[in-house]
């Protein structure tokens, strides 16, 4: 089976943005055990759009074509789609009925250019968006059946999931029971994951790996196919598979479930049925920013603080004046004594803290660009450790400092479960 993905814009053409999407669907395809084999982009042009996918339709059997389903001038994907299939464009009521169920309920109002986003072609079927205004269809053209998705990521991710997903699986009987284990790794490069897992192919000749890096954590998917045996054995073989390659991770497994790191520490948190609180001076409030994407937070997370400033660290935290005279914003004592100035502020379980040197400037000998001191205070716990990072990036380094800092309150976490 052949795929292509299709890329619509300017601004991908221009570089204006990157082309996360591309990638994106090149996994989700993946995942149903479809290989992509081309990635085509181009630009905002009806004709140019429209000969790419008649030449796709030839060679193809299932093409995503992302982008240009806006209310716009420069949105003109549907037009070159209808073109392509010497078709028409029409308005399509259900499309334009999902339009106003969504402006309703977010009491926007309906415009006429707006309704253009609801004139598709007339061969075409509709799928809704739940996540904005622009509503998607799919079409056969020639050999090929093609996916026209929006360009907004959180459009397109929730429509490929949802409806693509399950259309392909009908047309093509692909098997509904394909497994998916996700593992969350933190301090390994991917070259690194990739050769520790090397004898995967060969102890399970039945699965797949799949990696997928996002700086700085790297997921490991385990994926098995039910069409090599059935549903009960694929569940204990992957099972297996999950707990061989665990173990040899060297301990830097984040979440045995795919969640992010915040996920976990939040996850362990409610379990634990304990409160958390933040100091940060050179992660400028990444870490809060982390903590607080996940659903329910709220429940666990009470107080953050961005002390950058020494006065801040001080009058905020109460970090002894002394203690900044002597070591310095940068040094274990004064982040320890960040943390805790930050769980007694807040009344919090338990606290962690960041000072660093993100770079570029500002290192010395003693104190490199890299380096970053992290606290921990809690109920039997009050630490504080020092981390060095060879990335001459700052936005790196702010990244690592967080997930060092989560990953330290991660570990504490997991080690008060396994006591209790």
């Amino acid at each position: 089976m052949i795929a292509h993905i299709l890329s619509t814009g300017d601004e991908v053409l221009l570089g204006d943005i990157v082309d996360t999407n591309s990638a994106f669907l090149c996994n989700a395809l993946k995942e149903l055990g479809i290989e992509v084999k081309k990635i085509t982009a181009v630009g905002d042009d009806v004709d140019t759009i429209a000969n790419s996918i008649s030449d796709i339709s030839l060679l193809a059997d299932i093409c995503l074509v992302t982008g240009g389903l806006g209310p716009t001038q420069d949105d003109l994907t549907a037009l070159a789609c209808a073109k392509a299939a010497n078709d028409r464009l029409e308005l399509n009521k259900d499309a334009l009925e999902s339009m106003k169920s969504y402006f309703l309920k977010r009491e926007f109002q309906l415009t006429k250019d707006n309704e253009k986003q609801a004139m598709l072609p007339s061969s075409s079927t509709m799928m809704i968006n739940h996540n904005g205004t622009a509503p998607g269809f799919y079409i056969t053209l020639n050999q090929c059946l093609f996916f026209f998705l929006p360009g907004v990521p959180s459009e397109m991710k929730l429509m490929v999931e949802k409806q693509v997903k399950k259309v392909l699986a009908n047309k093509f009987h692909l098997d509904d029971d394909i497994l998916i284990e996700r593992i969350t790794v933190f301090g390994l490069p991917e070259s690194k994951v990739g050769m520790l897992l090397k004898g995967f192919k060969e102890k399970f000749p039945e699965m797949r790996l799949g990696f997928r890096a996002d700086f700085p954590v790297i997921e490991v998917k385990i994926i098995s196919y039910s069409s090599f045996q059935d549903k009960k054995k694929s569940v204990f073989g992957i099972a297996k598979a999950k707990l061989w390659v665990i173990a040899q991770l060297e301990n830097k497994v984040v979440s045995q479930t795919g969640l992010t790191i915040a996920q976990e520490v939040g996850r362990l948190l409610t379990l634990q049925k304990k409160t958390l609180a933040i100091a940060e001076s050179c992660t400028g409030g990444l870490i809060s920013n982390m903590v607080t994407d996940v659903a329910g937070s709220s429940e666990y997370f009470l107080f953050s603080g961005i002390t950058y400033s020494n006065d801040a660290k001080i009058n905020i935290l109460n970090v002894q004046h002394t203690t900044i005279l002597e070591f310095g914003a940068v040094h274990e004592q004064t982040a320890l004594e960040m943390a805790q100035g930050a769980r007694l502020k807040s009344g919090a379980d338990v606290a962690i803290s960041t000072t660093g040197i993100a770079g570029p400037g500002g290192g010395t000998k003693e104190k490199p660009v890299g380096m970053v001191c992290i606290g921990l205070a809690g109920d039997g716990v009050s630490v504080a450790k020092t981390y060095r990072f060879s990335f001459d990036d700052r936005i790196k380094n702010k990244q690592m400092f967080a997930m060092a800092a989560l990953e330290l309150l991660r570990r504490h976490l997991f080690f008060l479960a396994k006591t209790v």
